[in-house]
């Protein structure tokens, strides 16, 4: 949230490659507490081929699909649905399935085969 952050974090943080300035801004998740919009996974199924999802978007619940290969992140899964809503530029809370708590950035490399 804060750019200068970073300068007073003890050193193994500063090296940390997911604190990078490109790693955050390329990070899909909302932090605890900003104001952003929520996306529902609700569908997430392995194939032979690849992963597929289906996510509602909002409080509309606006049906999103796509598929990913099966080396695929948590944060790879939010680049894929952020690319799909209005502003893909926006950070969002991520509900998983059995969830009742949001994906925390943090898990941006989580694999998304781990939640079959």
């Amino acid at each position: 949230q804060n750019g200068l952050a970073l300068l007073y974090a003890a050193e193994p943080l500063k090296a940390d490659p997911l604190l990078t300035k490109s790693s955050v801004a390329a990070n899909p998740f909302a932090v605890h507490g900003a104001a952003s919009p929520v996306c529902a996974l609700v569908e997430l199924s392995a194939f032979e081929t690849d992963i597929r999802y289906g996510a509602a978007w909002g409080l509309g619940g606006t049906m999103l699909a796509g598929h990913l290969p099966h080396s695929a992140t948590l944060g790879d899964l939010g680049k894929d649905i952020r690319a799909q809503v209005p502003n893909p530029n926006t950070r969002f809370y991520l509900m998983l399935p059995d969830g009742e708590t949001p994906v925390s950035p943090i898990q941006v490399e989580h694999p998304l085969a781990g939640l079959m």
